[in-house]
């Protein structure tokens, strides 16, 4: 059981407390009455009877109760219900890169920024919101939705830290909204009931957004540029690793950066689909004009929706307040007449009476918990924080009643008391099968995604509490565990991040150690190879100096050999001509012994002769010599 008005049970409280002020009253009237009358006051006061005179009082206060809890629309059961949504199509693509940071807006442009779209989204109607970020690429943050809460909770996790790939690529932030704006229509369908609102500083455009804008306005998609900072421009403040802050951000030069809004050329993009331009400055988003622009937009169905209608309840009460009113004018204070009319009215006294106890037998019975006995004792354990004790009896209710989706919600709640979140989980995932309703359904995936989130497994979470959402919207404690699975989302995918780039620079370190080990490797190598290779010069110089003096040394054996051999050769020939020239040479020999003494003895004759001759020359005569000199 639900009530739809709870601010009236806070109300209820107050009955009592005005059963006390009239007692007091009454207590008094009574106490001057008797410093008037004496004690007996009552036999004097004619027509007086105090039984009735409580018993209206009684039926006042019950009348009262009964109405105020007819007030808070006391609901049980629930009915499918189809909806269909009729409205626009619109996307916003936000720019969270860097230079969103400027601070030449309060606090910064991104911070600004996301304000005054919540106050957009908060002022939205009829229409689905899609989310898209933008800096150096786009992705789709929120797909379309007319949940405006969760759209807001997305909204609000924007931040530069979301995406790597920094700048400003608007024509990536147009082709990721348009395609997101397809799947909201059919193909034939341009009707302009959908845009695209840009919100961006428009710095570093280059042209490459036009093809973009061209294909939005031949499909009929309308472009909302809504420029977020100062024309005059602002420094871009800039964080270490820890978050803190460095500074301003500067270029590979060393000169601080100044960004400044580009409004031209935002203005430019709104006249090619015929839209119009917005400025969040000093003085805010025009959000009546932005509004405006909007309601120009078509409007088409864009889903229907099964919503669960849970059945009004107030009518059992409003029944007994009214006939506790009733019999309360049917009686008088004064004393009754014996006759017809006094029977009447005890009659309809017992009547309301009989009424009120009866009516609250089929409440009683429609609110009879499932599993008998069992599950009722288990539910008192459970409120006195007795979860082994309950776990038992929930058990024993489930083996009673093992088709009721209440029983396995139950268990499961009380198994998530007991940390065994995986048990629990598994029961709440048999309590969504079991369930019938919507409001059954949304409760089991609402707790099957808080026990993941206690888990540790936000991604899961977040599924199973939008899925919860998506079938009861009104939770209030589904959409702040939504947004606690979404930070621990985003937690994770930082650590996933950080661990990433932690391990990809350790990964480049031993790379970059692996790298200088290997060229020391290779230096180390080609020192040997060379040393090696002038070793072997040398030893290949040595062997040619060994081999030209072995070369040398066989020429000059072979030299002497040739040599050798040619004076052996010599002496073979002269010994074989000794044989024959010996006898003669001998003789010559000894001829030639006599023949010097014969030419000495011819020579002093020739000198004596050549004596006489030169005497006789010198005389004239003529020598007798017959020899010629």
């Amino acid at each position: 059981m639900r009530f739809a008005q709870e601010f009236w049970l806070y109300v209820i409280p107050l009955v009592p407390l005005l059963w006390l002020v009239l007692r007091a009253a009454d207590r008094r009237a009574r106490a001057r009455l008797e410093r008037l009358l004496g004690p007996d006051a009552d036999s004097h006061a004619e027509g007086v009877n105090p039984r009735l005179h409580g018993w209206r009082r009684f039926l006042l206060l019950m009348g009262l109760f009964w109405l105020l809890l007819a007030l808070a629309r006391p609901q049980w059961g629930a009915n499918e219900v189809s909806v269909t949504q009729r409205g626009s199509d619109i996307v916003i693509a936000l720019d969270i890169s860097n230079s969103m940071l400027a601070e030449d807006v309060v606090p910064n442009r991104l911070g600004r920024a996301v304000t005054e779209l919540s106050s957009f989204l908060s002022r939205l109607e009829d229409s689905r919101v899609g989310l898209v970020f933008f800096a150096g690429s786009a992705f789709v943050q929120c797909p379309l939705t007319i949940d405006y809460g969760t759209a807001e909770i997305f909204l609000k996790m924007a931040g530069p830290d979301m995406i790597s790939e920094q700048g400003t690529a608007l024509g990536a932030a147009l082709e990721t909204s348009r395609r997101l704006l397809d799947k909201g229509r059919d193909a034939a369908e341009h009707n302009n009931f959908q845009a695209i609102l840009l919100v961006t500083d428009g710095e570093d455009l280059e042209g490459q957004w036009e093809d973009e804008a061209q294909k939005c306005q031949a499909e009929g998609i309308k472009l909302l540029p809504v420029g977020v900072g100062d024309e005059g421009g602002g420094l871009i403040p800039a964080f270490d690793r820890q978050g803190r802050p460095d500074g301003f951000l500067k270029d590979e030069k060393g000169q601080v950066v100044m960004t400044r809004l580009d409004l031209a050329s935002l203005e430019k993009m709104a006249g090619i689909s015929g839209g119009s331009s917005f400025l969040i400055g000093v003085d805010g988003l025009a959000g009546d004009r932005l509004f405006a622009e909007l309601q120009r937009l078509g409007r088409r169905d864009l889903e229907e929706r099964r919503i669960s209608s849970f059945q009004e309840r107030y009518q059992w009460a409003l029944l007994l307040a009214f006939l506790s009113f009733g019999a309360r004018l049917l009686l008088h204070a004064r004393r009754p007449n014996r006759g017809a009319m006094g029977r009447m009215a005890g009659g309809l006294t017992g009547l309301a009476l009989l009424l009120a106890l009866g009516t609250a037998n089929p409440a009683q019975a429609l609110l009879k918990p499932a599993g008998g006995q069992a599950a009722s004792e288990g539910r008192q354990l459970y409120l006195a924080g007795q979860f082994e004790e309950a776990l038992q009896k929930f058990q024993s209710a489930l083996i009673e009643a093992p088709e009721d989706p209440r029983i396995s919600l139950a268990l499961g709640e009380t198994l998530f008391q007991l940390e065994r979140y995986e048990e629990a989980g598994a029961e709440f995932e048999r309590a969504r099968n079991l369930a019938q309703d919507a409001a059954l359904q949304a409760e089991a995936l609402y707790n099957r995604g808080t026990t993941r989130l206690v888990a540790g497994e936000p991604e899961p979470a977040v599924e199973d509490l939008l899925a919860s959402l998506a079938l009861d919207p009104d939770q209030p404690d589904a959409r702040h565990n939504l947004e606690m699975a979404l930070r621990a989302r985003q937690q994770n995918q930082q650590q996933q991040q950080d661990q990433k780039q932690d391990q990809d620079q350790n990964q480049d370190q031993q790379d970059q150690e692996d790298q200088q080990d290997q060229q020391d490797q290779e230096d180390q190598q080609d020192q040997e190879d060379q040393q090696d290779q002038e070793d072997q010069e040398d030893q290949e110089d040595q062997q040619d100096q060994q081999d030209q003096e072995d070369q040398q040394d066989q020429q000059d054996q072979e030299d002497q050999q040739d040599q050798q051999d040619q004076e052996d050769q010599q002496d073979q020939q002269d010994q074989q001509q000794e044989p024959q020239q010996n006898p003669e040479s001998e003789q010559n020999q000894e001829m030639t012994k006599e023949q010097a003494l014969q030419l000495l003895n011819a020579l002093d004759k020739d000198e004596e002769e050549l004596k006489r001759s030169v005497q006789k020359r010198l005389r004239g005569g003529r020598p007798r010599s017959g020899k010629k000199w």
